[in-house]
């Protein structure tokens, strides 16, 4: 087994160039309700991946990238409204506990029958909260960082290998 120093080997830096790269990121299903943000500019550099709301909150975006990809990949993911009293939940992919507002189901349309459903942070900030938790164990987030990076990279598999019935 290979052993790492901590230095964040985990981290990817990665680079947008223009609105058509950022937008060509999408499966054409995504770029039909894609909402940029307001004064972006480019180009910019990304560490880790990019992620915002539009401003009704239905959808969260996500642009992230493997080392290994050849381009970055993006996701729209709905935001599912919650029913009922509000409960905490726990992040599948961070495990940062929050409430309700914090911690939802975020879903992907697979096709326009199949949608995939993620209990994480409704806001994406889950490399955000890796670090400020293992910062304040007095521990590496490298393992966590990894481990995200991996969740991340299966939902981007999980997309592209879907084939509809």
């Amino acid at each position: 087994m290979q052993s790492q120093s901590h230095n964040f080997q985990t981290e990817n830096i990665f680079a947008i160039e223009s609105e058509a790269e950022l937008v060509k990121c999408f499966r054409l299903r995504d770029q039909k309700k894609l909402v940029l943000p307001e004064g972006l500019k480019f180009p910019f550099k990304v560490r880790s991946y990019f992620t915002w709301k539009e401003s009704s909150g239905v959808y969260t975006y996500l642009v992230f990238k493997m080392p290994n990809w050849d381009m970055p990949k993006g996701v729209a993911f709905k935001r599912t409204a919650s029913t009922g009293e509000p409960m905490g939940g726990l992040c599948n992919w961070c495990h940062s506990y929050g409430t309700s507002e914090d911690i939802g189901m975020l879903s992907v349309a697979m096709s326009a029958n199949v949608s995939s459903s993620y209990l994480i942070c409704q806001d994406l900030r889950c490399i955000e909260k890796i670090e400020e938790n293992a910062m304040l164990a007095g521990k590496s987030p490298e393992k966590n960082i990894a481990d995200l990076y991996y969740k991340m990279a299966k939902l981007f598999e999980n997309i592209s290998n879907f084939k509809a019935d």
